[in-house]
């Protein structure tokens, strides 16, 4: 018999809210948080709409140490892990402290790190009569920063982080597979406690695209919606849609095997049902364009849970607002549940929050949380030509409220990696 694994808490900070409390607000009121892009100079770069976390999250960081609060001044995402984990800090550590230190870890999903090009450009200019300024200017960093560095921080540094603090002494891993990282955390995570490696981890990942060289890169990918109409930059699964909406966010979850849960009389929320996971190793930047990859990754998931199609109360779609990813998503979707689709309620919520790209499955899997407890379901905010009306719910117009018990979320990233998760409320 499969063991059982669950969601014991999570919370998120989002373009749409810090804390969860906060985001489902914004859900139900249909905040859209777009806006003109304030973190970093715009000049030269022909896309100036992004989903940015606006509150100051200083206050979530100020108990640190100085080579973190430091460190936090000039990595975002490295100020976003600090901040989720703060945020959640008194209530994680309540459970983690009761498992014992070889027993528990942390798995942590993240996209590729940006120096900021002022910081780099000001050390550089400090050694212009160097044969060498370049290496010069490092070393001087190095010296300077220690373990925390303008030009190295090293990507393990989130999951070491997380690790010390809430003292995760099986493991600690990163997930470097970009728009899927943090849903791929989840899923390795379950599948760790599944193998006996852990019997608590901590799962989740951070990432913002909101500073000059990702988001210039972005741009010259073409996958950036040129749409200026505020509140409808962003429309996934739309006739007319023509590109995402740049984002950040960071967000944690616990997962914790059946006999962690009833030994320590914890209280679970959700039962990890499966986990599907698939490479299509086609194209870096683009998609299988059979699906194939994306098909396998459904069916895993759907045959490891051992239920039906039709059990599935919602899902929630990765849906960036591409020409490619949208129409091929919903694609590999009626390959695998058929008709069952057109009675499933469908939905991307990246017109709200953007795309967190490396935070993308994380910041989902916490919406689709926070829509079966409430037994809510999102609408497709900006739909309004849907690609398909025939043989699926995209759900269109107004949000739904109606009893939700079973949901999956849907993630697919650059390099061809697909993940699924499915996920049953335990009450």
């Amino acid at each position: 018999m499969k063991k059982k694994i669950y969601i014991i808490d999570y919370d998120l900070i989002s373009p749409l809210g810090v804390g969860k409390s906060e985001v489902y607000q914004s859900l139900k009121n249909n905040f859209a948080a777009e806006g003109k892009i304030t973190r970093f100079d715009i000049a030269g770069i022909p896309f100036h709409i992004a989903a940015e976390i606006s509150r100051d999250l200083k206050r979530l960081c100020s108990d640190e140490v100085d080579a973190v609060k430091n460190t936090v001044s000039y990595d975002r995402k490295f100020e976003l892990t600090v901040s989720i984990l703060n945020l959640v800090k008194e209530r994680f550590s309540a459970v983690f402290s009761l498992v014992k230190e070889d027993r528990k870890g942390v798995i942590f999903g993240m996209g590729a790190d940006v120096s900021p090009f002022e910081l780099i450009e000001d050390e550089i200019l400090k050694h212009t009569d160097s044969s060498n300024p370049y290496f010069k200017s490092i070393l001087e960093i190095n010296q300077k920063s220690g373990a925390h560095n303008l030009m190295f921080n090293p990507y393990d540094l989130h999951a070491i982080y997380l690790a010390e603090k809430l003292n995760l002494g099986a493991f600690q891993k990163t997930c470097l597979t970009a728009c899927a990282a943090s849903n791929q955390a989840v899923g390795l995570a379950y599948e760790a406690i599944l193998n006996d490696e852990a019997d608590v981890v901590l799962a989740g990942g951070s990432d913002s695209i909101l500073n000059a060289m990702a988001f210039s890169s972005f741009c010259k990918l073409g996958v950036l919606s040129t749409i200026t109409e505020n509140g409808k930059t962003c429309k996934p699964f739309d006739v007319n849609r023509c590109g995402t909406l740049g984002g950040e966010a960071a967000g944690l979850c616990i997962l914790a095997s059946e006999d962690s849960v009833n030994r320590n009389n914890l209280k679970p929320l959700f039962e990890v049902l499966s986990y599907g996971n698939t490479l299509d190793a086609y194209q870096i930047t683009s998609p299988d364009p059979e699906g194939r990859g994306m098909i396998r990754s459904l069916e895993q998931c759907l045959s490891n849970a051992n239920i039906n199609a039709s059990e599935i109360d919602y899902i929630n779609l990765h849906g960036t607002g591409t020409r490619l990813n949208d129409q091929l998503e919903l694609f590999a979707l009626q390959n695998v549940f058929g008709p069952a689709l057109k009675n499933i309620p469908a939905s991307s919520t990246k017109d709200r929050h953007g795309h967190a790209i490396a935070a993308a499955g994380i910041q989902e899997l916490c919406i689709l949380c926070l829509a079966l407890e409430n037994n809510f379901v999102p609408c497709n905010m900006n739909l309004e030509k849907p690609i398909d009306t025939e043989k699926s719910d995209l759900v269109q117009y107004n949000n739904r409220y109606t009893k939700l018990k079973t949901g999956m979320n849907c993630n697919y990233s650059f390099g061809g990696v697909n993940t699924a998760l499915i996920i049953r409320k335990t009450n």
